[in-house]
């Protein structure tokens, strides 16, 4: 994870913002990841879509910012960045932790301001309603802590031995897996927009059942595509999951009004 110099200039990246563009594409990161993850997106995505790569506190453009280690404020502080990005058709995309916080998003995007996303997708993360059995993550002993991350495969093992680095990286990993860690589901009627889930094949962290349980939480069309590849598989597979959003933004492009 890269951290930025720059002062905040508010936690939403424009890839494009010139160019013209039909639709808004959100993405949010994994635990411990930043906006600069979906940099090159733009390369891969036709030009109606703009790119626009979410910033968390704590990292990237918000490095002087502490992250937060719960699911409230963290949907407090980016649902503004949604609700002031114009009337234009917007969906949202988000990866592992960034599946939940694109969910929680779309809910609030929709419950308060009458504007859901013309599509959610997500990938890598189980359906909200079900509850990881599992010790959790966030409050375990250092050493405990290193060996759950290598665990992960994400984490370069040049990273995993860089102390500095790691000390910086420790404090934002926690906070991001006590979002996931803590999360509880509050029972709501469905998103009114369909939703894509993406699930790894041999994935070790979320079994692909699970990714498929998102189905409950759309009255719109649900799609499960599963890719091959670990919990990772968006680095991996990155060219296979282009096409695959590209194909779903052109369909939500056309049927989105205006």
């Amino acid at each position: 994870m890269a951290h930025d110099t720059d002062p905040r200039r508010g936690s939403v990246a424009t890839s494009h913002p010139a160019a013209p563009a039909t639709l808004q594409l959100f993405c949010f990161p994994y635990a411990g990841g930043s906006a600069r993850l979906y940099a090159d997106w733009d390369s891969g995505l036709p030009p109606h879509v703009r790119v626009r790569p979410v910033e968390p506190p704590g990292r990237g453009r918000r490095f002087r910012e502490a992250p937060h280690d719960r699911i409230e404020p963290l949907v407090a502080d980016l649902l503004p960045e949604l609700a002031s990005a114009g009337n234009s058709p917007y969906a949202l995309f988000g990866y592992s932790l960034g599946a939940l916080v694109a969910f929680e998003l779309a809910r609030a995007m929709e419950q308060r301001h009458g504007r859901p996303p013309v599509h959610l997708c997500v990938g890598a993360f189980r359906a909200p309603h079900l509850r990881r059995t599992a010790v959790p993550d966030y409050d375990l002993p250092e050493p405990l802590f290193r060996e759950r991350l290598r665990s992960f495969n994400g984490t370069p093992e040049a990273v995993l031995a860089d102390e500095s680095l790691m000390e910086l990286m420790i404090p934002i990993l926690r906070a991001d897996l006590a979002v996931a860690d803590t999360y509880r589901f509050s029972e709501d009627r469905p998103l009114s927009c369909p939703i894509t889930a993406f699930a790894g094949s041999e994935d070790g962290e979320v079994d692909v059942s699970s990714v498929a349980g998102w189905r409950r939480h759309t009255s719109a069309g649900f799609s499960l595509k599963v890719i091959e590849g670990d919990h990772f598989f968006l680095h991996n597979r990155q060219p296979e999951m282009l096409r695959h959003l590209s194909e779903i933004l052109t369909d939500d492009a056309e049927k989105a009004p205006g």
